[in-house]
């Protein structure tokens, strides 16, 4: 009887290890397709190549499986990735150039999108950071910008994730010039706050 019951319990979990293995979502990354200079697509695909072989007659390597698809109808500058909310799966922090409500003339900005469940999700839609922004990338765990004042200077701040969206966190150049600013801006060492 003990047998009977060691037997049941290993082909329980037998079967669920193999079912669980079955169910994994495969690992997704984002990309961009642009079709003309304000028209693109935020895309979400599958990290992995679909299939093993030549895909049906032609002979060439399945490629990665687009999953969903986001429309972008205006001028992307830049598309970033990393982990920004710390879930362990990447967002997309895309730069466009638009209005916006308070706003309305076309400058700049920073959307912000994550994966749920295999879709693309608005995260934040920014209208304004501190400055005006030029630029931006991912310095894990910051979103880095370099923004101009309105005095023609420039600073290089350092931004967090905080629920709702981004909060300030440092600045790691004062105003300074655009030559000054874009050397922190690059710099790939460990930076200290200003």
């Amino acid at each position: 009887m003990g047998t009977e019951r060691h037997r049941r319990m290993f082909c329980l979990l037998l079967s669920t290890f193999l079912w669980g293995n079955s169910m994994a979502q495969p690992s997704l990354t984002f990309s961009l397709e642009t079709l003309h200079d304000s028209l693109s697509w935020l895309c979400l695909r599958t990290a992995e190549r679909e299939g093993s072989g030549p895909a049906g007659n032609s002979g060439r390597p399945a490629g990665p499986k687009t999953v969903a698809r986001w429309r972008l109808d205006y001028p992307v500058y830049r598309l970033a990735t990393g982990d920004l909310d710390g879930d362990g799966k990447d967002e997309a922090l895309v730069g466009v150039i638009r209005p916006t409500r308070f706003y309305p003339q076309p400058e700049r900005r920073l959307f912000i999108f994550k994966q749920v469940n295999g879709k693309i999700r608005p995260m934040w839609m920014g209208s304004r950071l501190g400055g005006i922004l030029c630029d931006f990338r991912f310095a894990s765990p910051y979103v880095r910008t370099l923004q101009s004042t309105t005095d023609g200077k420039y600073v290089v701040a350092d931004y967090t994730w905080d629920d709702f969206g981004l909060a300030f966190a440092r600045f790691l150049t004062g105003a300074v010039s655009r030559k000054e600013a874009m050397e922190k801006f690059t710099s790939g060492s460990p930076e200290k706050g200003f």
